[in-house]
């Protein structure tokens, strides 16, 4: 069997080079007769490289990049990208695709019947949204959102060769869904090296008994830290200089000032911010000596593997009360679910981690024997 693996839009701001490189990872471990490709993006971020004779990385031209990138519409560059894999199916005479992010690709996938199989992973699918705030726009734009998803889906599923769809970590949607090619994926978390000696606490002056709360990410409007930050605002002062809040991650534009912007000049708690992306290493680090990990997202209702990583360490986490990250917290006991606009339940849940040190330390074990790198690998592989 000639299987290729693909993700044309790998940056190092996410976790797509995480999910490639780990399942290379897998793949390397595997005894099989199998034969694998994997298609990337041609960028200078990242690398790949196997020493198996049965797995071959390969990734696009910089002629190929240059035009997918002259795109200026979203559908004229998933049609681009989509011919370069359909091309190296047909020229590595591939059996089964497997697309690391499925939704780019779905108009083209409807289009025509291929001659090889696919699987791929629907990132952003519709059951669990819900409407954004009252009023007749904003259900006008869910509805048609809604309609928007489901007939694009519902096209990529005339090609009977597209066989599975995945999705992260729900256990309930491949369900509801009108189709037998709906499939549960568990969202693994990954295992990276640490940094020799590093210490969170040295590094950014954080005192001994301070409850160093976490939010890492990719940061815009979405991680909630406006109201995350109207909740630390407003609790006692007493109470306030004994929190540390790190928040980790690039920063949309104009969003990095707007939180400032939120910080009292004379706020008590602790706040460092470092706008940008960081390695494998200080992430895996930073989580490990950290207390509380924050993932209350608003308009959010897919996976996160954030609640996985904390869960690898054994960390709390605290959560939104919507989706399949609340879902899984309630299910595997990872943390705290709250409203992520309840400002007053955020600053009782913070206050609750400071006094309550021993709650500061869940049992992730059966969380982490079923969402591991063998648990995706072979549920995404299997054929």
């Amino acid at each position: 069997m000639r299987i290729l693996i693909t993700d044309l839009n790998i940056k190092l701001d996410g976790h797509k080079f995480g999910y490639v490189s780990n399942l290379l990872k897998y793949m390397k471990a595997l005894s099989t007769e199998n034969e694998y490709f994997i298609l990337t993006n041609h960028s200078k971020e990242f690398k790949l490289a196997s020493d198996k004779s049965n797995i071959k990385i390969i990734s696009t031209t910089e002629e190929q990049q240059a035009v997918i990138l002259s795109q200026k519409h979203y559908f004229q560059k998933s049609a681009e990208e989509w011919k370069i894999i359909n091309h190296e199916c047909n020229k590595n005479q591939i059996n089964h695709l497997v697309l690391m992010e499925l939704d780019p690709y779905q108009v083209e996938i409807g289009k025509k019947k291929t001659s090889f199989s696919i699987a791929g992973i629907w990132f952003r699918p519709y059951a669990r949204m819900q409407k954004e705030g009252p009023g007749l726009k904003n259900q006008i734009v869910f509805w048609r959102t809604i309609l928007q998803k489901k007939l694009t889906i519902k096209w990529a599923l005339l090609n009977k060769n597209l066989k599975k769809v995945f999705i992260l970590n729900d256990e309930a949607m491949p369900n509801w869904l009108d189709s037998q090619r709906f499939f549960y994926l568990p969202d693994p978390y990954f295992e990276y090296k640490t940094i020799e000696n590093f210490d969170l606490r040295e590094k950014h002056n954080i005192p001994k008994e301070n409850l160093i709360l976490l939010q890492f990410g990719n940061m815009d409007e979405r991680k909630n830290n406006e109201n995350i930050l109207a909740a630390l605002n407003n609790i006692d002062e007493d109470l306030a200089q004994k929190i540390s809040l790190i928040i980790v991650g690039k920063f949309k534009d104009g969003y990095l000032e707007k939180i400032k912007n939120l910080i009292p000049y004379n706020s008590k708690y602790q706040t460092i911010i470092k706008d940008e992306f960081v390695s494998d290493d200080e992430m895996e680090s930073t989580f490990i000596q950290s207390d509380v990990i924050l993932r209350m997202n608003i308009n959010f209702f897919g996976s996160s593997g954030i609640v996985g990583q904390a869960a690898n360490h054994n960390k709390p986490c605290i959560v939104s009360d919507s989706g399949v990250m609340a879902e899984q917290v309630e299910k595997y006991k990872l943390g705290k679910i709250i409203d992520p606009y309840d400002i007053n339940a955020i600053k009782e849940t913070i206050i609750y981690y400071l006094q309550n040190p021993s709650s500061r330390k869940i049992d992730g074990s059966y969380y982490r024997q079923t969402h591991d790198l063998q648990a995706f690998g072979s549920t995404l592989l299997r054929i």
